[in-house]
């Protein structure tokens, strides 16, 4: 049985570097990324169980030793994100890991021993967490990796304590239950490790919310104060609206019809300074519009915009702001490389018929472009220019989109394309849970786990108020009524 046991544990461990992997973000090509880890975890894994077996002692007890440490300073050099952001992953991925491990030897343990618990048990539970983990957590905390840039050495202390903790209160797969008090101090430590990092991950995710909002908030009141500058401008063209009248009609009665038409023409040039660069339904994107057009007019760049955008659409105005204005920005430094008669920006933005939002900017750009492997442009990136485009990527994945980069003649092609979630109506009504129907559940459960885990009862028996309510469900108890001893 004790194959059962070591390939369990060599099973555990090679799942343990998957599911950093899956939230991991390295500076580096994938293929030397996965080369590197894997080769490294083989290395640190012959390393941990020839100590444990030289020593004498359980390959879990050298893990933070043999395998923590040195992946941790591998994974430090791969990194995207060296700072807090790294460290608290690192704790996230390794407790969860170690919290498996723990709950499945557990489960074995009280179950009566023999490995063959644990081996099922880690045999379905890892592949079960790694398909939450790539199908739920992956974006969202990835998302989080990239908007968020305070709070995480805070947590990742959290983290650290948390992961000392664990592995302080872990009990070796072979070391047997010492008392009711060891058992429970292991239960709370079990239990609380995951909803604390819950409650941070919340917590992250409230703060990213909140710097969005924050961020198109100021984009609006950027749009609400141009607009009172040119309401204000438009209330002075209109108070002095009755001398320019005055001055045509001299200009006309003196026979002076050419300056007449030229002061009519650099009326029209004021009047047309009053008209908004662009308009559409939705309030969100005409914000974003108007700022970024704003801001390409300051700097000599022309834009010319079709929009067909309804009032309301199936898309979250903070992700159609990361799109327009990402493209946009790099749109306008693009033109600023040029010449003035060659500034020139065309936008679309379109609500198909079929719910489908399509975003296209197309701009002049006289040196070539070359792109890598994930369809973005290559070469060395300037701060704050650029690096937006990795941002409508993830946005573009988040509604099952499309999302293209191209060179043509002379032009940066821009193109995304966002398809509608499915089932918004339902998504928007949060659902109701049936506390009654899983209170019934949670009652079944206890009651099936109580009876299948005998070893488990008798610990619970023995504690003086709970015991009674647990001899009352345990059937062994009805058993010896019915039938006799």
């Amino acid at each position: 049985m004790t194959a059962l046991r070591d390939i369990s544990q060599i099973w555990a461990l090679i799942h343990v570097l998957v599911v950093f992997l899956l939230l991991f973000e390295s500076r580096r090509p994938w293929k030397a990324t996965a080369a590197l880890c894997f080769f490294g975890a083989a290395v640190m894994s012959v390393i941990t169980f020839t100590a444990a077996a030289v020593l004498k002692l359980n390959p879990i007890d050298l893990s933070f030793f043999t395998c923590s440490l040195p992946s941790m300073a591998l994974f430090f050099w791969l990194s995207k994100y060296r700072n807090g952001r790294f460290f608290f992953l690192f704790c996230l991925s390794d407790t969860m890991c170690i919290w498996l491990i723990q709950v499945t030897a557990l489960l074995d343990r009280l179950a009566g021993g023999g490995y063959v618990v644990m081996f099922i048990s880690r045999l379905l539970l890892f592949p079960l967490a790694e398909w939450f983990i790539w199908n739920r957590l992956r974006r969202p905390y990835q998302e989080l990796q990239r908007k968020l840039n305070q709070g995480w050495w805070q947590f990742s202390l959290i983290g650290l304590l948390y992961y000392m903790l664990i592995i302080l209160v872990a009990l070796p797969v072979d070391a047997p239950l010492t008392g009711l008090k060891e058992l429970l101090r292991l239960c709370l430590v079990l239990l609380l490790m995951p909803m604390t990092y819950i409650a941070i991950l919340h917590s992250l995710w409230r703060q990213m919310q909140i710097y969005e909002n924050v961020h198109l908030i100021e984009i609006q009141r950027q749009d609400y104060d141009a607009l009172c500058q040119k309401m204000e401008v438009g209330r002075i063209y209109r108070h002095d609206m009755r001398h320019h009248l005055a001055a045509m009609e001299g200009m006309l009665q003196q026979g002076d019809g050419s300056g007449a038409l030229q002061y009519i023409h650099s009326l029209r040039g004021g009047l047309e300074e009053l008209a908004v660069p662009a308009r559409c339904a939705n309030p969100a994107v005409n914000a974003v519009l108007t700022a970024y057009i704003v801001q390409a007019a300051n700097a000599g760049c022309a834009v010319e915009t079709r929009l067909r955008v309804p009032e309301t659409l199936p898309f979250e105005e903070t992700d159609l702001c990361v799109i327009l204005a990402n493209a946009l920005e790099n749109a306008i430094h693009a033109c600023q490389e040029l010449p003035q008669e060659q500034r020139r920006i065309d936008l679309r933005v379109e609500l198909t018929e079929n719910r489908r939002l399509l975003i296209s900017v197309e701009n002049p750009c006289a040196q070539p472009v070359t792109f890598g492997p994930d369809g973005l442009p290559e070469g060395p990136r300037q701060e704050g220019h650029g690096l937006g485009l990795q941002s409508v990527k993830r946005v573009a994945e988040k509604y099952g989109g499309l999302f293209r980069c191209q060179w043509e003649q002379g032009r940066f092609l821009f193109r995304t394309a966002l398809m509608p979630p499915e089932d918004q109506t339902e998504s928007r009504e949060p659902r109701r849970l049936n506390w009654a129907a899983l209170a019934i559940l949670a009652a079944l459960a206890c009651l099936i786990v109580l009876n299948c885990v005998p070893a488990l009862v008798d610990v619970l028996e023995a504690i003086p108020v709970l015991g009674r309510l647990i001899r009352a469900v345990d059937l062994r108890t009805y058993a010896l009524i019915f039938w006799g001893p």
